[in-house]
């Protein structure tokens, strides 16, 4: 059992860098649009990340503030993340 715990923190893990590195790309290529922001569907499918673990590793993007480092908004009925406002920062050229 902790063989299969330690295999899904990892895959939970390599899921944040991933979705950071494709959200600070394309935050950068939006020109720092404050209006930035990608369909969850998707990234999870451009990814190759499970729902399951890309909802674990949502919920683990909140700083030590608490403040979010990516968040989840909702436009036209569909779910879609961007980076918190904290996180640009760390995007940034």
């Amino acid at each position: 059992m902790a063989q299969r715990t330690r295999s899904i923190d990892i895959s939970v893990r390599e899921a944040r860098h991933k979705i950071f590195n494709k959200l600070c790309s394309a935050y950068r290529r939006s020109g720092q649009d404050p209006d930035f922001g990608l369909r969850a569907d998707d990234i999870i499918g451009e990814l190759a990340i499970p729902r399951n673990v890309f909802a674990e590793a949502l919920d683990g993007f909140a700083d030590v503030k608490g403040e979010l480092i990516v968040e989840m908004f909702e436009r036209n009925g569909e779910r879609y993340i961007r980076l918190g406002e904290t996180s640009k920062y760390n995007c940034s050229d």
